[in-house]
C-alpha cells in the first residue's frame, strides 16, 4: 500500500464515518426526548420500566456517535499528515 492509496482511504473513512455518526447521535437525541416525555407521564409500572430503558439508551447512543465523530476527526488529521508528506 503506497501513501497515495492510504491518503484516499483516510479521506473516505473520515467522510463516511463522519456522516454515519449522525445516526447514533440522533438516536441519543430521540432517547433523551422519549425519556423526558416519560417523566411527565403518570407513574405506572410500565412507565417506570420504559423510563429506565430510555434512560440507559441516552449515554449508549451518544457515546457511540461521539466516538464515531472522534474517529472521523482522527482520520482527517492522519489524512492531513499523509498529504503533507506527499
Amino acid at each position: 500500500m503506497n501513501l497515495e492509496s492510504l491518503q484516499v482511504l483516510l479521506w473516505k473513512l473520515a467522510v463516511v464515518v463522519g456522516w454515519l455518526s449522525i445516526i447514533p447521535l440522533s438516536g441519543g437525541w430521540y432517547a433523551r426526548r422519549r425519556f423526558r416525555i416519560l417523566l411527565k407521564a403518570p407513574l405506572t409500572d410500565e412507565v417506570e420500566h420504559l423510563t429506565h430503558l430510555w434512560e440507559g439508551r441516552i449515554p449508549r447512543w451518544t457515546n457511540i456517535g461521539l466516538s464515531m465523530a472522534g474517529f472521523s476527526i482522527l482520520c482527517f488529521i492522519a489524512w492531513l499528515i499523509v498529504r503533507a508528506i506527499l
